[in-house]
């Protein structure tokens, strides 16, 4: 989809001034190429709402129409206006290098199972000509089963862009949730510390003998696995987080 955004050289140097008359300071740079500008925050606001971070945007400047792609945006802290905006210019006829959005799409069939979908990343880094870029690139994991994942390298790119992340860098994947975890480990580490308790012959392995002479009651709590031994349970495996 085509994007336009129409600015204008900086004459005033006071950000300050600038946003308070509507307008939001910006810079536009490239090879051999740099102008400070401003853009209308409504403008500049709508469109962002329309585009990715790869979108590829026209913008109008001093009689100019040219190819641009967002670098860096500034964002209040509280508010989240944009207070500042940076757009590079490519240089014609050579390859970019850009984080393109990765969105995931449809439910895994592991989530009916009660597994859990951990998303580790949402762009992944290409190069190719600025006019080959995706805004978005979609990858289905309705497949994934509990276990299951998606690697940089399963996802599907056009053939005219290279991909740049690393191919076994995981994007997304279907994992059982700790305490479902730790609920399947529990019976089982504890039947196996019952298990090991009456192969020693170790206090309270076995009852005593129905009828037996001299068996004394045994004192409550005494004997049979202890507490501890039923704990069980991994932490869920965590990988560094998405960057951009």
């Amino acid at each position: 989809m085509a994007y336009t955004l129409t600015a204008a050289v900086r004459e005033v140097k006071n950000p300050k001034e600038l946003r308070r008359s509507g307008l939001v300071p910006g810079v536009v740079y490239g090879r051999e190429f740099h102008k400070e500008i401003t853009i209308p925050q409504h403008d500049l606001e709508k469109l962002l709402s329309k585009i990715t971070r790869s979108s590829r945007i026209s913008l109008k400047l001093d009689g100019q129409v040219f190819p641009t792609f967002i670098k860096e945006i500034h964002y209040h802290p509280l508010s989240d206006r944009v207070l500042h905006i940076d757009l590079f210019r490519p240089a014609e006829g050579k390859p970019i290098k850009i984080q393109v959005p990765v969105k995931f799409v449809g439910e895994p069939v592991g989530k009916k199972k009660g597994g859990a979908t951990n998303r580790l990343r949402d762009a992944i880094q290409v190069a190719g000509a600025s006019d080959s870029i995706p805004e978005l690139l979609e990858v289905d994991i309705s497949h994934l089963d509990v276990g299951d994942s998606v690697r940089a390298g399963e996802v599907k790119v056009p053939s005219a862009i290279q991909l740049l992340t690393p191919k076994e860098i995981l994007l997304v994947q279907v994992m059982i949730p700790r305490k479902i975890e730790e609920a399947v480990a529990a019976p089982a580490e504890g039947e196996a510390a019952a298990e090991g308790a009456a192969a020693t012959g170790e206090p309270g392995a076995a009852p005593a003998a129905e009828g037996a002479k001299g068996a004394a009651p045994k004192e409550a709590g005494k004997g049979g696995p202890s507490k501890e031994g039923a704990k069980g349970g991994k932490e869920a495996p965590k990988e560094e987080k998405k960057g951009k």
